[in-house]
């Protein structure tokens, strides 16, 4: 049986949570480095003067058991306006639940609702099993490849 979930979008009260899963994540992943978030941080981005970034968390009763993490970013393909999410995260033991699924169509239902016009995000190329549970939802891998740079290979190309 499915788990009762609700799913809402965080409040500056809910920025505890948000960090908390996202270093669950950022653990969960392997990353090198300790884990960034905190409540402070979290609250800064999401609450502070400059936000863009906005959280959907799914809720257990009152346990945070999942989340979005995304913002609007310019689609050149339509010349308007989607969503990138950054982080879809769902706790372990919730896994079988169907908590990511209901995330991410409450993502879908956030994204066409505020008039934006798609809904992107990326994953790594050997999650097999977050693959299939987006191409199961009707996503497709667009064909391109995201690229970053960082800390001092960042600080060489701005001088």
């Amino acid at each position: 049986m499915t788990a009762h979930i609700t799913i809402r979008q965080a409040t500056p009260d809910d920025c505890q949570h948000v960090a908390d899963m996202s270093n669950a994540l950022h653990i969960e992943m392997g990353y090198k480095t300790p884990a960034p978030h905190t409540a402070d941080s979290i609250h800064d981005i999401m609450f502070g003067s400059h936000t863009l970034v906005k959280s959907l968390i799914a809720w257990r009763g009152e346990i945070a058991v999942g989340q979005t993490v995304f913002q609007p970013f310019y689609n050149p393909d339509h010349s308007k306006m989607g969503i990138w999410m950054t982080e879809l995260y769902v706790s372990p033991d919730m896994r079988s639940e169907m908590v990511g699924h209901k995330l991410m169509s409450a993502t879908g239902t956030y994204t066409t609702e505020h008039g934006y016009v798609s809904l992107w995000w990326s994953v790594l190329e050997d999650n097999r099993g977050a693959r299939r549970f987006y191409e199961r939802l009707g996503a497709h891998n667009s064909g391109s490849l995201q690229y970053e740079i960082e800390g001092e290979a960042l600080i060489r190309l701005a001088d």
